[in-house]
């Protein structure tokens, strides 16, 4: 049956009218966001966005405010992540408000919550950076992520570790110790009297030593005692007093005697006086030489004194360095 001019009216009308509410419908629902005017803001948050993703709410005293707009890494820092929000035109953003990440139910959906401001504090405009931080449970569930990640990864290593073929290797690793150690424990074990005694010998020959120190410290004293006893001022005195006599003699010799006897004296006196000399010098020479040879034994007596101290071993290996040439 063929529709009538009217019916083709009256459908023609609902069909303009129900193109006209859907595309008013439109207009009203895209058209209020496309034509909103919102301010948008930055938050840095470190470590990660805290699973924060785009499309999530922005509250601020638990009034909806706005939605994340952004979400991505820092060029200049990979640890830090950049959030781009956009907030209602005109919402109250200071200097010391703080966003913080938080839970917005138990499924696990996270929201950016904007905390504090004081009506006093200098606003912040579009555009800015607000100061953001992190909630203790979204600190503690980083941390349990890094705390299993850690590990996780001393788990692999130890199952790396504790393979067959590593095993093998650290019981054949093990067992080379436990040889050395008894190979060691033995060789000490029979050369324990050995060692023993050679210890003994080094005490012995540091005693003997500490007393041949004792000698010849007295040898020393003793020649030097006399020395000053000779160079005493009364063994001075009675010297002067013996030449001073002597002179007297010879002066009175010389007075009593002929010219050709004082000749023949004066040259057996004069031999005399060299015959001395020579034996004086002689006698000096030798009291330098054996002082000289005292003390270079006292040098040497010291130097293997104080070797066998620091290391008695050096009775059985010797030294390698370059004995002291003695003068």
């Amino acid at each position: 049956m063929a529709a009538t001019r009217a019916q083709k009216m009256r459908l023609g009308i609902f069909l303009v009218i129900t193109t006209a509410i859907v595309i008013a419908t439109l207009i009203y629902l895209v058209g209020a966001s496309i034509l909103e005017v919102r301010d948008p803001y930055i938050v840095v948050l470190q470590g990660g966005s805290a699973g924060l993703e785009i499309g999530s709410q922005v509250r601020f005293n638990d009034i909806v405010v706005g939605r994340v707009e952004h979400v991505r890494l820092d060029p200049e820092d990979p640890g830090q992540v950049i959030i781009s929000i956009s907030l209602e035109h005109g919402t109250p953003v200071t200097e010391d408000t703080i966003a913080v990440p938080e839970m917005a139910n138990i499924t696990g959906t996270k929201r950016l919550a904007m905390r504090g401001g004081d009506k006093n504090s200098k606003r912040l405009n579009p555009g800015d950076t607000i100061k953001s931080s992190t909630d203790d449970l979204s600190m503690l569930a980083t941390k349990v992520v890094n705390i299993a990640n850690k590990l996780e990864h001393i788990l692999e290593n130890l199952v790396t570790v504790t393979n067959p073929e590593n095993m093998n290797k650290i019981e054949q690793v093990i067992g080379e110790v436990e040889s050395i150690t008894s190979n060691i424990n033995t060789m000490i074990s029979d050369n324990q009297e050995n060692f023993n005694a050679i210890i003994s010998d080094a005490r012995n020959v540091i005693a003997k030593a500490d007393s041949s120190m004792d000698k010849i410290t007295h040898m020393l004293a003793t020649t030097e005692s006399a020395i000053q006893t000779v160079a005493s001022p009364h063994n001075v005195k009675q010297i002067a007093t013996i030449l001073d006599t002597a002179h007297t003699l010879v002066t009175n010799v010389t007075s009593r005697t002929s010219d050709e006897e004082l000749g023949q004296t004066i040259q057996s006196a004069n031999r005399l006086v060299a015959d001395t000399n020579v034996t004086v010098l002689r006698l000096r020479t030798d009291l330098q030489r054996v002082m000289r040879e005292l003390e270079t034994s006292v040098e040497n007596i010291n130097e293997f004194t104080q070797i066998l101290v620091e290391n008695p071993s050096v009775l059985i290996s010797g030294r390698n360095e370059k004995e002291r040439r003695l003068p």
